[in-house]
């Protein structure tokens, strides 16, 4: 990684993101797309602050973590409820918020799969996967041209079903853990994997939320040290061939950004291992602080 890109992804960051936030108000009303633009702001700055503090025990940690989560479940929002309902996105700590009524004059933009599944993994690293997923099921509904069947989408199908308790049984509410555990296996059994790199770390992730859902800790450690694996051989620093092979969908897009230092799902399922099943990272790596998995904010 870029030493001037860490530099300027930590300096003068608080003035920077709020003059950003209070700009792109500007034109109205902003969408899905710009509070995602925001939350990958804050998701910068916590990747470079993960450099100087690799636990980031840091004091300013939990609110930059909070704050990416809140712009991207807005995004998520914005997708769910434009015209429809009624919500308010607001950033403490750019002190920056937006209220949104049923007659906002703006269309909805619908989130892609993978826009979806980091926000929902970043609502699971600050506890607000709960409270929001109605926002997250709607939003689910309508994937931006992801259809099932992809890795992406039937690991959000299967998160869903972990985490809050969404499963094709609705009269089934809250699921059984076998139940849960049977809609993870149905998302797995409808993966029809592509060509493309990004399609191997979704599909190993949805093996990894299968492990945790039966209580296999030994599967799940194998798995995430995989996903690891795989996430470590994209090469950096980016470069333009790095860049040609992101368009081509063959690596994952943020490599070369201070964000790509901290993967958002096998961060999310390591959480979740530690948090609901108590379970200890299966390794130690600087891609996993500590802080983050545990949501024991030391340095607040």
């Amino acid at each position: 990684m870029d030493d001037a890109v860490l530099v300027a992804a930590r300096e003068n960051f608080a003035e920077r993101i709020q003059g950003e936030c209070h700009s792109m108000s500007k034109a109205g009303p902003i969408g899905t797309c710009e509070w995602w633009q925001i939350s990958e702001e804050f998701l910068d700055h916590l990747g470079a602050l993960s450099v100087v503090f690799p636990d980031l025990d840091a004091p300013e940690v939990k609110s930059v973590l909070d704050n990416a989560a809140e712009a991207a479940v807005g995004g998520v929002q914005c997708a769910a409820y434009f015209n429809n309902t009624s919500f308010f996105v607001f950033l403490d700590y750019a002190n920056f918020g937006m209220d949104y009524r049923t007659d906002t004059p703006c269309d909805p933009d619908p989130v892609s799969a993978n826009q979806w599944l980091d926000a929902f993994c970043l609502a699971i690293l600050s506890d607000k996967a709960l409270e929001n997923g109605e926002a997250f099921h709607f939003a689910r509904e309508g994937f931006d041209g992801d259809v099932g069947g992809q890795p992406n989408v039937e690991l959000a199908n299967g998160l869903m079903a972990y985490v809050n308790g969404y499963t094709d049984d609705l009269d089934d509410y809250p699921p059984s853990r076998e139940a849960v555990a049977a809609a993870i296996a149905a998302a797995l059994a409808r993966v029809q994997l592509g060509e493309r790199f990004s399609d191997l770390p979704d599909h190993s992730a949805l093996r990894g939320l299968y492990a945790l859902a039966v209580g296999d800790q030994d599967a799940f450690n194998a798995v995430l040290t995989e996903w690891l694996l795989q996430y470590g051989t994209v090469p950096d620093p980016f470069t333009e061939i790095t860049e040609a092979l992101v368009q081509t969908g063959a690596v994952p897009g943020p490599f070369g950004k201070p964000r790509a230092l901290l993967p958002l799902v096998p961060l999310a399922l390591t959480a979740l291992a530690y948090r609901r099943e108590g379970w200890q990272p299966p390794v130690e790596t600087d891609y996993l602080p500590r802080t983050l998995i545990t949501g024991c904010w030391t340095g607040s």
